[in-house]
């Protein structure tokens, strides 16, 4: 399927949550699809990563971690029915409650379902910025293919209940999960590691074989963020789920980590030349198409990562305010 088919239909699908979002009935409470829009993955005993499957009805991936006296989800996909089949799928796997929703940022293809988690008596768990831009930045991601349904289900999304800038721990039972902090892609972004799974959902901040949505992003610390993750202990046997994309490993994370420091170095040596705006673009393409031309979703997006790239070197890229209190 062409990417812009692929987005007219999430949209399409975002756009049918909404107007269900609107119902009397609780998002928990009503039926999920009948085939479950993600591929299930069992990563170790207990963990689990829900894959985006090929028609991106989920729109991004999430996770499901059991412990021994309950579950904590990792993101709630894009649309209420994608995260009614997630815990629909949960519930299969084991009759412990859902505990916490982790959201690792604020954009809608994560935190879209987070109202079907918190009928069915989970805490939502956020970085602190998500709580400030969650209704007021998500209109600007849809930009303007937004409907008044998409408005609609944004504004009806539910705030984070447990916000944070840096770190915390949730316990399910003797099962520990590290929620930590990280810069790069929106300024509000956290990942959650397993450690005796060696798992870390890292959300948007890698994504496996695909071009990235750097629309809130600043490419220098989102560099060094994977830097990090490659520098942790044991990161060769970790194993990696990305936002989007298929579970990864080390390599995938230094691949992603060479795409967005290619991409800031062409940039930056391309405006030294003193090459601006369309020139810029017209240097810069055909280098990263050479490398990573057979990315996922790299035609759609590198135009725009270019351009916000160039922005950011200028000090001119809008970023979402942090919040004053």
């Amino acid at each position: 399927m062409a990417l812009r088919d692929k987005t007219l239909h999430l949209l399409a699908a975002l756009a049918a949550a909404a107007f269900a979002a609107a119902a009397p009935i609780p998002a928990a409470a009503q039926s999920p699809p009948a085939t479950p829009p993600f591929e299930l993955k069992t990563l170790a005993p207990g963990v689990y990563a829900a894959i985006d499957g090929p028609g991106h009805k989920a729109g991004s991936n999430a996770g499901i971690v059991v412990g021994d006296d309950g579950v904590a989800v990792v993101d709630a996909f894009f649309t209420p029915d994608a995260a009614r089949a997630l815990l629909a799928t949960i519930r299969q796997i084991t009759s412990k409650p859902v505990r916490y929703v982790v959201n690792t940022h604020y954009h809608v293809d994560h935190t879209g379902g987070d109202q079907v988690f918190r009928d069915a008596g989970a805490v939502i768990i956020a970085h602190r910025n998500v709580r400030a831009w969650l209704r007021t930045e998500n209109p600007r991601l849809l930009g303007d293919r937004i409907t008044p349904a998409q408005r609609a289900l944004i504004a009806s999304l539910p705030e984070p209940d447990l916000t944070t800038t840096t770190a915390l721990t949730i316990w399910l039972g003797t099962r520990r999960l590290d929620v930590k902090a990280y810069p790069g892609h929106t300024g509000g972004d956290l990942i959650v590691a397993v450690p005796d799974a060696k798992t870390v959902f890292t959300g948007d901040l890698l994504w496996r074989h695909t071009s990235p949505n750097v629309i809130d992003g600043r490419l220098a610390p989102w560099i060094a963020t994977d830097d990090a993750f490659l520098a942790l202990p044991d990161s060769a046997h970790t194993t990696f789920v990305p936002g989007h994309g298929q579970v990864a490993n080390a390599a995938d994370v230094a691949a992603f980590r060479d795409y967005l420091s290619d991409l800031l170095s062409w940039v930056r040596e391309a405006r030294a030349a003193g090459l601006q705006g369309q020139a810029l673009t017209a240097q810069v393409l055909p280098k990263m198409k050479a490398k990573f031309g057979d990315w996922d979703a790299f035609d759609y997006f590198i135009p725009k990562e270019i351009g916000f790239a160039e922005a950011e070197l200028d000090g001119t890229k809008y970023l979402p305010p942090s919040p004053t209190d």
